[in-house]
């Protein structure tokens, strides 16, 4: 049900939001006078019951001449051109008597106002890109410099606000304007209404416009150490992007601090404020798709990126004049993104992705101020600008998703920490038999280690040190460059016994003759199993009479022995060879090999020694 709803709620938003807007724009007048060959008609007109009024309608425009109250006293022989205000470069098209859009003029406008002395204020938009204010021929301020020329003309982008006593009901405005710069024929309709009402949306506009740089300022900061903690979440660093360029804008459009503040070039602040807009949307899309993880394809970011990137190029490099056809040519991307990402967005409310409902809420919102500000921007219209609504509500509803993913993230954080708890305090609990097992386990760890340690270095029958780990201690001696003899000692007809008495008799044999040779070998050596039969005695003795004395000692030992089941001696026959320096281990094997081999034919039961390859003795 409620998946079914969401949409529903949102939908009723927007009806709310259309209505909003146009009540917002609609006028205080049912019929509001306008301007008639240069005549204003307001003595029927109650400001404090109306409210302020726009100056639109027909003015009189003397183009090329800049003419006084002075002039128009004396009379001037030049006709004037009447020009619908609020002017574009078609509507004006209908009027100019040339076809070029560089030029410079006089604009006229009697106004008659209600009966009584009141202190009026007027606010004065765009007017083309410089002008000079006169009412009744007193000059009123200046907006850039006006000239003949582009050589003698600088153009600025600011407001004019000005109040003044009419000294009787008629009252002249005069505007000398030019636009060498520009060339967009662009007059805004100036506005007129008492002090008390244009100070009071002076001061409204700049308090909304200094709220809203300072809360996009503040998002944009906040979002960019979002994600210098977390750079792998990408979603932060666009919305950081759009907050911040958006933020500029705040300070050059509305009623333009920046312009006010810091006397910078004309193009300078609308190259900003049109580069705002195409990677400030650029950014909102990047957030769209990062946000909304899977609901956006990759080349929806890659799209809106490119295009910004290539468009803010653009805006930096192309004459000014040709700046709104930019602007127009952008639109036609930017809202097939823009109906695309809505799309998108009604399938991810009604699928139920995760914040698609309140991302849709925020982008409907800022979506519908993007096209009324378009309008505005086409058309000229006497309708406030409705994005900074937009950006404010569109802010807040993202800053709305942050802070419930992170309440989402507190809420599991708080259940793991719950879950932690009852888990430790089972511990606790368990905690004396966990310690006495861990301890039970790690020595039996420990013992299967050492078990397997000594596994893999001795013979599992007769625990004497096998093949691997002899190497290796013969490998030490030769290191420590110890002198060392080797032996190869073999069981005398050991076949007879396993084949007589059987093979578990064999194994028993051999344990009892490896510990005997071991014993008779003392500290002088060591002996390892070589494999069946054969055992490997190492005798760390220099002079050769103690290796005779030791070998025959080792070798009687064993013949001593009688075993009851058997009823007779065992023997071994011994074949030894005297390690060399830079001997190979093989070859000194071998050479006790041969050795024994030698003993063996002999008769068994003695030692033999190989000398070299060519001497050997009985020993």
């Amino acid at each position: 049900m409620r998946k079914k709803t969401t949409p529903i709620l949102v939908i009723i938003a927007l009806i709310i939001l259309s209505a909003t807007t146009f009540f917002i724009n609609k006028r205080t007048a049912e019929k509001p006078p306008t301007a008639i060959n240069g005549v204003l008609d307001l003595s029927n007109w109650s400001f404090e019951k109306n409210g302020i009024i726009s100056l639109e309608g027909t003015w009189s425009c003397y183009f090329n001449w800049f003419l006084t109250h002075e002039d128009f006293v004396k009379g001037v022989d030049v006709m004037p051109t009447p020009i619908e205000i609020p002017s574009t470069k078609e509507s004006m098209a209908r009027f100019k008597p040339f076809e070029e859009n560089k030029f410079y003029g006089t604009m006229r406008l009697v106004i008659k106002l209600p009966e009584g002395r009141s202190t009026y204020g007027l606010r004065s938009d765009i007017i083309l890109t410089s002008f000079k204010l006169y009412i009744d021929g007193n000059l009123q301020g200046e907006v850039g410099k006006v000239g003949t020329s582009r050589e003698n003309s600088v153009p600025y982008y600011n407001i004019l606000t000005t109040y003044f006593n009419p000294e009787s009901n008629e009252v002249e405005l005069i505007y000398n304007t030019a636009d060498f710069t520009a060339e967009d024929c662009t007059i805004v309709a100036p506005k007129i209404g008492l002090a008390s009402q244009i100070s009071q949306e002076v001061q409204l506009g700049l308090g909304r416009d200094l709220f809203l740089f300072g809360m996009l300022l503040i998002m944009g900061i906040y979002h960019f150490g979002l994600y210098i903690m977390r750079t792998k979440d990408r979603a932060p660093l666009y919305f950081g992007v759009f907050c911040l360029l958006f933020s500029l804008r705040m300070l050059l459009v509305g009623e333009r601090f920046l312009p006010s503040h810091l006397n910078l070039s004309f193009l300078l602040y609308g190259r900003i404020a049109y580069l705002c807009v195409f990677i400030g949307f650029a950014a909102l899309c990047g957030f769209l798709y990062y946000t909304l993880d899977g609901l956006f394809p990759k080349w929806f970011v890659r799209v809106s990126i490119t295009l910004g990137s290539l468009f803010g190029l653009l805006i930096l490099w192309i004459p000014y004049s040709s700046a709104d056809r930019l602007l127009m040519i952008y639109a036609v991307f930017g809202f097939a993104l823009l109906g695309y990402a809505m799309i998108r967005l009604v399938i991810g409310v009604w699928q139920s992705v995760p914040f698609a409902n309140i991302v849709f809420l925020g982008f409907a919102f800022l979506g519908i101020t993007f096209i009324n500000d378009f309008i505005y921007q086409i058309t000229l219209r006497n309708t406030p600008s409705l994005i900074p609504f937009g950006v404010a509500v569109f802010t807040l509803t993202q800053a709305y998703t942050l802070s419930a993913r992170f309440s989402n993230a507190f809420t599991r954080a708080e259940q793991l920490s719950a879950e932690n708890k009852a888990i430790l305090s089972e511990l606790k609990l368990l905690n004396s038999n966990l310690e006495s097992l861990v301890k039970e386990r790690t020595s039996d760890l420990q013992k299967a280690l050492e078990e397997m340690e000594v596994m893999s270095k001795t013979d599992y029958l007769t625990k004497l040190p096998n093949r691997r780990l002899v190497f290796a201690k013969i490998k030490e001696l030769i290191e420590q460059k110890r002198g060392f003899y080797i032996g190869l000692a073999d069981i005398d007809h050991f076949k007879e016994i396993n084949d007589h008495y059987g093979h578990v008799m064999g194994d028993e044999i051999l344990v009892l003759l490896s510990s005997i040779i071991s014993t008779a070998i003392g500290g002088c050596g060591f002996v390892g199993r070589w494999g069946g039969e054969e055992f490997l005695i190492v005798l760390e003795m220099d002079e050769f009479d103690s290796i005779l004395k030791k070998a025959n000692e080792i070798r009687r030992a064993v013949a001593e022995y009688r075993h009851g089941d058997i009823g007779k001696s065992i023997t071994i026959t011994i074949g030894l060879c005297q390690y060399r320096e830079n001997t190979s281990l093989d070859i000194l094997i071998a050479r006790a090999d041969e050795a024994l081999y030698q003993g063996k034919l002999a008769g068994r039961n003695q030692c033999i020694f190989k000398a070299d390859e060519k001497n050997e003795n009985v020993i």
